[in-house]
Parts: C-alpha cells; sequence; structure tokens
C-alpha cells in the first residue's frame, strides 16, 4: 500500500523492501488496473490535463487533472458512468449516450494514476 499510494510506484520490481517470493505472488496475482490511455491531452494554457481512458468492454471515459492553483491545490474529475444520459448537446460524452456505471475498482484507478503522478513530482 504504502508503495503504491504514498510512493507512486506501481513495478513490484522497484519496490525494493518487499521480499521475493511476495513480489512473484503480486505479478501472478494481481493486476496494474484496467484503464488503457486512449487519449491526452495537455492545455498550453493552464496545464490542464485531459485524459481519455478505454475500459475492458470498449467504452470510453474521460479523467481531467487541473491545477495547481495559487495555493497549490489540484482538482481531479474522476469518471464514475461510461457515457451520460443527459443528451447535453455541447458535451461529448452526453452525446454517447448512457452505457454503464463504472466499477468501484475503474473509479479508484483514475484517481490513483493522478495522485500517483503527482507524489513523484513531489506535489
Amino acid at each position: 500500500w504504502t508503495w503504491i499510494r504514498d510512493r507512486g510506484v506501481v513495478d513490484v520490481d522497484k519496490m525494493k523492501n518487499l521480499p521475493k517470493k511476495l513480489k512473484n505472488d503480486l505479478k501472478l496475482y494481481t493486476k496494474k488496473g484496467s484503464l488503457t490511455l486512449d487519449t491526452e491531452l495537455i492545455s498550453e494554457k493552464d496545464g490542464t490535463i485531459k485524459r481519455a481512458y478505454r475500459l475492458h468492454d470498449g467504452q470510453l471515459i474521460e479523467s481531467v487533472l487541473m491545477g495547481p492553483y495559487e495555493d497549490g491545490r489540484y482538482t481531479a474529475c474522476i469518471s464514475s458512468q461510461a457515457g451520460c444520459a443527459m443528451g447535453c448537446v455541447f458535451c461529448a460524452t452526453g452525446q454517447m449516450g448512457f452505457a454503464r456505471q463504472l466499477s468501484p475498482e475503474e473509479i479508484f484507478e483514475q484517481a490513483a494514476r493522478f495522485a500517483a503522478e503527482l507524489s513523484t513530482e513531489g506535489n
């Protein structure tokens, strides 16, 4: 937990203080996540990062990281659904229609990826 959450390390081989058997078991019985990065856009204006992830069933979701703000904070917008039932004409996700609720793991992974990146950058 400390390696992933506090240090932002997801590569088991870089977790220096874990026993070899535990590392092998982690590689055998776990996976790093289910999100596949499809597209990433970084704003030249303010550094906002917008990502589209493809899910195991082919659905696309978006995650956005904004900041840092003047007080050093960041804000992450995390998807909890694939698609949206609202149908807003200005929103690409709304135009896709509603597909399904995301699993807790899919929601967590979006936040964990941003948190890990910020942690390795010292934020």
